[in-house]
């Protein structure tokens, strides 16, 4: 059976739905926590930070957002978000996907969804900031069109200290997709 027809892409609607994400943002944060040590020597309080994100889950919900999750023979494997930065702006965050479903086009087909969803909003842009180490996901990122830009600061959770250590990205969208 083809692995797209096994996947199943869900906006974010129930509290179950929400469960799954603050599960997956868990995982997210504890994944990034260990590699800002690896890489920068840099610790943050993961509990902490995932309380303060699941504060402001709205930003990632409709009008402005989108929250998916990507559902593979009935297990949860990974999210996207998407959020308004700017006018006409959208910014991608927090593009997961779970060790064990890597490399079975979840994560393309994640992005390919949160890109749709961005030009059904009516953004002309969207952009990501992505740190150094996932170099898989940088190829995915560019595979689909994104290309390497300034950084940029609305909402940026970057600190101006790390700025020139990561990579922003955008994509602009056509009238027409």
């Amino acid at each position: 059976m083809e692995e797209s027809i096994l996947l199943k892409i869900l906006q974010v609607e129930t509290d179950e739905h929400k469960t799954y994400v603050q599960e997956l943002f868990c995982e997210y944060f504890n994944w990034s926590h260990f590699m800002f040590q690896h890489q920068f020597n840099v610790s943050y309080d993961v509990n902490a930070l995932l309380e303060q994100e699941m504060a402001k889950l709205q930003q990632f919900l409709p009008p402005e957002g989108r929250l998916l999750l990507g559902e593979y023979k009935n297990e949860i494997a990974g999210c996207a978000c998407l959020r308004k930065i700017g006018e006409h702006v959208g910014e991608i965050k927090r593009m997961y996907v779970r060790s064990e479903f890597r490399r079975k086009g979840i994560g393309k087909s994640l992005l390919q969804a949160i890109i749709h969803e961005a030009h059904q909003i009516g953004y002309a842009r969207i952009r990501l900031d992505t740190a150094p180490f996932p170099k898989e996901a940088q190829l995915l990122y560019r595979s689909l069109g994104f290309q390497e830009i300034l950084p940029y600061t609305e909402k940026s959770e970057i600190s101006e200290k790390y700025r020139s250590s990561w990579i922003f990205m955008e994509l602009v969208l056509k009238p027409n997709e």
